[in-house]
């Protein structure tokens, strides 16, 4: 039997197609867990021209799995009341939860810091940082409360270790995540929770051709093509190649396995090379 056979994993940011947190939902899926995935399924309230995961995609990802092991929820991980109602559902479904991962996140305010707006900072913070600290905080009063040896999983980025020029909303928040990240693995690791982060470096997802997103910001005002930009990107790879959603689900499966159980307050980097730190 799968070692993950009846464990129960919340997957915030898991709806859009091409997606890390797809992939990181579906392949918990793989590895055995009844998940919860979710995702926003309407608009930013600071950016309602931001294009968000559609509810397309999770109504998609519902249709493609039995309800006995994935079903999904729409939350805004910024609403304290929808975070908490996407953990008493996982309860009532599946009972008690024993991984939350957060996937949550975006890409949109990547301009120079003198051009930066106060809206495009706010909606990095609000989404990435205060979200995560929602998210994990209600994750840590559910598995508290069980009893439950769990494991809390927020995706960071190799932004948040070292910042990328253009990218100062986004980088601070995902500095914020691996500072949260390190303060709770201190004080959950009595109760038998770990709290990791996974760090992506260059993932090829639909993020990066969204409106004002990474091709817009990098290879667009350069006159280079899509395919260009990239491949300049994958030549600083040691690797030698562009990371994919699974290479971060992965990890993820890892962190939450009761392998890992003495791996805590980490920031995993998953980046090929491109961050040693």
């Amino acid at each position: 039997m799968n070692a993950a056979s009846g464990r129960v994993a919340v997957v915030a940011g898991g709806g859009r197609k091409g997606s890390i947190g797809r992939e990181v939902a579906e392949h918990l899926v793989r590895e055995g867990y009844r998940v919860v995935a979710s995702d926003i399924g309407g608009t930013l309230k600071t950016h309602p021209d931001y294009e968000v995961a559609p509810m397309d995609d999770l109504d998609d990802l519902a249709a493609s799995y039995d309800p006995a092991v994935l079903i999904t929820r729409r939350c805004d991980v910024t609403d304290e009341a929808q975070v908490k109602a996407l953990f008493d559902d996982a309860e009532a479904e599946y009972g008690v939860v024993d991984v939350a991962v957060n996937c949550a996140g975006l890409g949109i305010g990547l301009k120079p810091v003198v051009d930066l707006e106060l809206r495009d900072w706010q909606v990095n913070i609000d989404v990435m940082a205060t979200g995560a600290f929602l998210f994990a905080r209600q994750a840590a009063r559910t598995m508290v409360a069980a009893e439950t040896p769990g494991r809390i999983i927020t995706i960071a980025s190799r932004a948040g270790k070292t910042a990328i020029p253009n990218l100062a909303a986004y980088s601070s928040s995902k500095f914020a995540v691996i500072g949260l990240t390190q303060a709770m693995a201190g004080e959950l690791g009595r109760h038998g929770i770990t709290v990791n982060t996974v760090c992506p470096g260059s993932i090829d997802t639909p993020l990066l051709s969204v409106k004002d997103g990474m091709y817009d910001t990098f290879s667009r005002p350069m006159g280079k093509t899509d395919e260009e930009y990239m491949a300049e990107v994958v030549r600083q790879i040691p690797v030698g190649r562009i990371g994919r959603p699974l290479d971060v689900a992965v990890a993820v499966a890892y962190l939450a396995s009761v392998e890992a159980s003495f791996v805590t307050g980490t920031a995993l980097n998953v980046a090929g090379g491109e961050e040693y730190h």
